[in-house]
């Protein structure tokens, strides 16, 4: 649907279906206690999937559905949910549980139990993000508060848009920002021929004035309007980190390049491979072709 001056109206919807992985350790409760928020403002299901090691002995298997359990009594308070344990390689089993329950959104921590350096992200979200049909929510920060303002990043695509349209319905309370930066094209023969950084810098402010009309009247589609839009020089992979931190946003929502197949080694875009690695708030990745929650 199009509004009277041609912006594209994006309307995606709240999510149905909330799947949350923990690894049933501290730092997996912030994930569990976000999928719990969420599924309670938006009255979707929730399940909670504890995935274990295929060998696990059977009287192990049944602690951790009791472990699982108690989690849930801690972090969801009186939203009902599945508690779910699976053996296997925990991904896969992720995935497959999300697919036969129609998940249409997958919550999880940045880190698990083996906690990795501050700002990396653990090797189960990074496979989620990269396989996953559906959004990825990964959790980074407190989950007691609802997100006060969210960053949306776009390019010129319209996939973008769908995606900072899938971030709004998520948030629907949030104060949005929509977010785009912008770099001159080469850049790099230019500073090689000798151009200075001044005059590149100018370039480059040049180009972003000149891009704001067309992303502002894209972002009147959006539902409600992004109460501000963001145009800024520079790479997106830089700019997006520094403007969620620079804004005080608790989510920044982004989309991602094609993949290969289910559990493939995707081919993620670079700014959601660098935002999810960097960004110290939460990240929403939302896969091309999906339309969100």
């Amino acid at each position: 649907m199009s509004d009277p001056a041609g912006a594209t109206r994006v309307r995606p919807g709240p999510p149905r279906h909330v799947l949350v992985a923990t690894d049933l350790s501290a730092h997996a409760e912030r994930a569990v206690g976000r999928a719990a928020a969420l599924a309670a403002e938006h009255g979707a299901a929730l399940t909670a999937v504890h995935v274990t090691d295929p060998d696990l002995d059977p009287g192990l298997l049944a602690h951790a559905g009791e472990r699982l359990r108690a989690q849930l009594g801690r972090c969801a308070g009186a939203v009902e949910a599945h508690a779910v344990v699976r053996s296997g390689r925990t991904a896969a089993e992720l995935l497959e549980e999300a697919g036969e329950r129609g998940a249409d959104l997958l919550v999880a921590g940045a880190h698990g139990g083996h906690r990795r350096a501050e700002g990396l992200l653990g090797g189960t979200p990074q496979d989620l993000v990269r396989a996953s049909d559906v959004p990825v929510l990964v959790v980074r920060i407190p989950s007691d508060v609802p997100y006060g303002r969210v960053l949306l990043a776009v390019d010129t695509s319209e996939s973008s848009f769908v995606t900072a349209g899938a971030g709004i319905a998520l948030t629907p309370g949030a104060e949005h920002l929509l977010a785009h930066a912008i770099t001159v094209p080469g850049e790099h023969l230019l500073l090689m021929r000798g151009m200075g950084e001044h005059e590149l810098q100018q370039l480059r402010g040049t180009a972003a004035e000149r891009s704001r009309p067309e992303i502002e009247r894209r972002a009147a589609g959006l539902v409600p309007q992004p109460a501000q839009v963001l145009v800024t020089p520079g790479r997106a992979e830089d700019a997006v980190p520094e403007l969620a931190d620079r804004y005080g946003a608790g989510l920044v929502v982004v989309g991602t390049g094609a993949r290969h197949g289910r559990l493939g080694r995707a081919l993620l875009g670079g700014v959601a491979r660098h935002v999810t690695q960097e960004a110290v708030c939460d990240v929403l990745v939302v896969p091309a072709g999906a339309e969100g929650p």
